[in-house]
């Protein structure tokens, strides 16, 4: 570490910063350079990392762990929890800190909801989580007016299945990252949201899919939006890796421009080396204009523009938390709260 630190160049944001009010009551809070734990039964805190993330791997990381003052490691083994367990990463100060939690469950069945927040300054947080033998339900909801580095680097294990929904607001610039990768037979993912959603700011979402288990299954649905001058990229790769037979995998990535003046870039990726041995592959992409036809029908039903478009937002937002049990509500609101600025 002390290496590292004589190889970056000086960071111009102090990288230490005080508590701020946070506006979501977690299980796990980081809000500046504090952490705070209100844990329910069942979850056991240690400290470190589980090693899915490294700073040599990338310029962002190196300056994440650079920064970083401690890291912290939930375990979950065995049990059903029946309420989401709440984690929250928040910074209202002009300053640079990172935030590190890595997640382990195993022989389990819970939801979890994750809150990545930034006011001012700019912020790395990095989750890694390890599923053995586990179902999870993940809600991450991005709330960003700042600068925001959010990586999720999840390995699933045993017969794991990972049910995923993320809503992302951009800030000034937001990279958001989920990396996934099924070793374990039968795994599964479903991961879909509509992250980015840049309104006047500038979104950055990248998803991975890394399938090493025989008859894994994976189906990243992506859709973006931009508007008021706001750029939103969408990067989604798989891979199917050899051993991976008779496994199933499928991303699509869509962008909705809103408006003149806003951006869209659709890029979807997929490779397969299992031969002819696949059970289903497909990715597509699209970059389109906002419906004008659909805006008319709607806007001559007594909807205002806005209200129109806010409309079918909540609507694809609908559409893609389908998949979810316990956090489907939660994510319809989520997504009901990020769309609020288009009306």
């Amino acid at each position: 570490m002390e290496a590292l630190r004589g190889e970056l160049p000086p960071l111009k944001l102090p990288t230490e910063a005080k508590a701020g009010e946070v506006p979501v009551k977690g299980h796990v809070t980081f809000s500046g350079s504090e952490a705070s734990f209100d844990l329910p039964n069942g979850v056991e805190l240690t400290e470190g990392t589980l090693g899915l993330s490294q700073p040599e791997e990338s310029r962002i990381l190196g300056f994440h762990f650079y920064a970083l003052k401690k890291a912290y490691r939930l375990r979950i083994r065995g049990g059903d929890l029946t309420e989401p367990l709440v984690i929250v990463s928040h910074l209202s100060e002009k300053a640079f800190v990172s935030h590190h939690l890595s997640i382990e469950v195993e022989n389990a069945k819970m939801p979890i909801i994750i809150y990545d927040m930034a006011e001012d300054g700019a912020k790395s947080f990095v989750v890694e989580m390890i599923a053995k033998n586990a179902e999870i339900e993940l809600l991450t909801i991005g709330k960003h007016k700042s600068l925001s580095h959010y990586l999720l680097r999840a390995s699933l294990t045993g017969k794991s299945r990972v049910r995923a929904f993320s809503a992302v607001h951009g800030g000034r610039m937001s990279h958001h990252r989920e990396d996934y990768s099924l070793e374990g037979k039968e795994s599964e993912l479903l991961l879909r949201g509509i992250p980015p959603l840049a309104i006047g700011s500038a979104v950055d979402y990248l998803t991975n899919v890394l399938q090493y288990g025989e008859e894994s299954k994976s189906e990243t649905r992506v859709h973006g939006f931009s508007y008021k001058n706001g750029w939103t990229v969408h990067r989604g790769t798989a891979k199917v890796f050899e051993r991976a037979k008779g496994s199933s995998s499928v991303v699509v990535s869509e962008v909705t421009i809103m408006d003149e003046g806003s951006l869209g870039v659709s890029v979807p990726m997929l490779e397969v080396d299992t031969g002819g041995e696949i059970e289903n592959a497909a990715h597509s992409s699209s970059v389109r204009q906002f419906d004008e036809d659909a805006l008319f029908y709607l806007r001559a039903r007594g909807l205002g523009r806005e209200e129109a478009m806010s409309l079918f937002v909540h609507g694809i937002g609908e559409a893609l938390s389908e998949h979810l049990e316990r956090l489907r509500s939660k994510a319809r609101s989520a997504t009901a709260e990020l769309v609020e600025e288009l009306l």
